[in-house]
């Protein structure tokens, strides 16, 4: 028998469609964990549903995982993480198995974003220009710095724009600051580095890169436009296609920022904004996409960006073909009222509207207070179509055949 290792996973079912794909090439899965209860609202593809053996361990503690693994009698010809609190445990256990896996000094240049930042202005990297920012280790240290506003404040090693804000003034950053500083732990249980960035906010439309490493190097397989929503950015929702890149060289460049940074395995999604004729570097996720995008990717192209991150995962290469040239969008479902979000009506009918590949809803009831995170989320509506404004209609038409009960406190 085959096995793989999943060590966690994240909650919008890449890493669960990438044990699928592990089960169907024969693989017995491994699913290592701190705590079930986090992938609660996984209502589609809980990772019990696919899990053959699981493990409930501190996977944030490489050295007690390293035990485990010498105590196994179970030899795994790969490991995988998709999410970034556990690329580099798992880029360390690899190593310590003898598997294919990141290089982990590449890892930390590309996963902290203070770190990315810092090393691309030192390198005079201009394939994409990097907004003014500051690292802070205190919020008292905003007192002698020169800060121009509109600014975003971000922690150096969350995600899911958690801990981001868009602060219009001092006042702003100085509230958000205080509060980050009261945050020492995110969802997920992982304990954040006290540290910070203050950019300068970059006005102009969000895109990102989705790379893929393949035998002959990187690849661009497709771009995403990204839409936001609020104070916070919170991804709102995606659409990508084949007429979206908005720079002719735009793979080029990608290639030139990850070969710079050293990463050589697995994907990339490399998020940036456009402002005239010029791309500014948002950050590097050293990872398949999340919200669903790989989803969308391979509707759009055809191409399956986790099987091929499997494979990669026990030494194989596939060949990397586009297929397909549609579109595929997502919108999330954002609470818009406060309350409880007990019951949803209506997903029939919104299943039914051309072009909708799938409708996702969290596990209610829902108590909603505000949008600051990608987890105050509802759900999501994913479609296709020939064009950028179809896949798009198609999603808004479903999601507004919903129906919400909600309970006012």
């Amino acid at each position: 028998m085959m096995h793989l290792l999943f060590v966690e996973t994240n909650t919008t079912g890449t890493g669960t469609k990438a044990m699928k794909i592990a089960k169907q090439l024969g693989y017995k899965i491994h699913f290592w964990t701190m705590d079930l209860e986090q992938y609660n609202a996984m209502t589609d593809d809980h990772p019990l549903n696919f899990a053959d053996q699981v493990v409930i361990i501190n996977t944030y503690d490489t050295n007690r995982m390293k035990e485990e693994l010498a105590r196994s009698e179970v030899k795994f010809a790969g490991i995988l993480a998709f999410d970034d609190y556990h690329l580099i445990p798992v880029a360390e256990l690899a190593s310590y198995l003898g598997v294919r896996g990141h290089d982990i000094e590449a890892l930390k240049r590309a996963r902290y974003k203070h770190i990315m930042r810092t090393y691309l202005k030192s390198q005079h990297f201009r394939e994409f220009l990097q907004p003014a920012f500051h690292i802070i280790h205190h919020p008292d240290e905003i007192i002698n710095l020169e800060i121009s506003f509109p600014c975003v404040i971000k922690p150096v090693d969350d995600s899911g724009s958690n801990g981001v804000t868009i602060c219009q003034n001092r006042r702003d950053l100085e509230l958000s600051l205080r509060h980050e500083w009261q945050r020492q732990r995110n969802e997920r249980g992982y304990e954040l580095a006290r540290k910070w960035l203050i950019e300068e906010w970059i006005e102009g439309q969000e895109f990102s890169a989705e790379m893929l490493y393949t035998v002959d190097g990187w690849k661009l397989i497709s771009v995403t436009k990204k839409e936001t929503y609020g104070p916070h950015a919170v991804e709102c929702g995606h659409v990508t296609g084949p007429k979206l890149n908005p720079f002719s060289d735009l793979e080029e460049r990608c290639k030139k920022l990850l070969d710079l940074l050293g990463l050589n395995y697995g994907a990339a999604h490399i998020e940036f904004f456009v402002r005239g004729n010029n791309l500014y570097l948002v950050e590097v996720n050293p990872r398949l996409a999340g919200d669903c995008i790989p989803e969308l990717v391979e509707f759009a192209t055809g191409v399956d960006m986790v099987r091929h991150v499997v494979l990669q995962s026990i030494g194989t290469y596939e060949e990397v073909t586009i297929t397909r040239q549609r579109y595929a969008a997502i919108k999330f479902v954002l609470p818009v009222e406060q309350g409880i979000y007990q019951t949803v009506r209506g997903m029939e009918e919104a299943q039914k509207v051309a072009g909708v590949k799938r409708i996702s809803i969290g596990k209610l009831p829902f108590k909603a207070n505000g949008i600051k995170s990608s987890y105050q989320r509802l759900g999501f509506v994913m479609a296709e179509g020939d064009s950028m404004e179809n896949a798009i209609s198609s999603t808004q038409e479903a999601m507004d055949r919903l129906e919400w009960g909600i309970v006012h406190e």
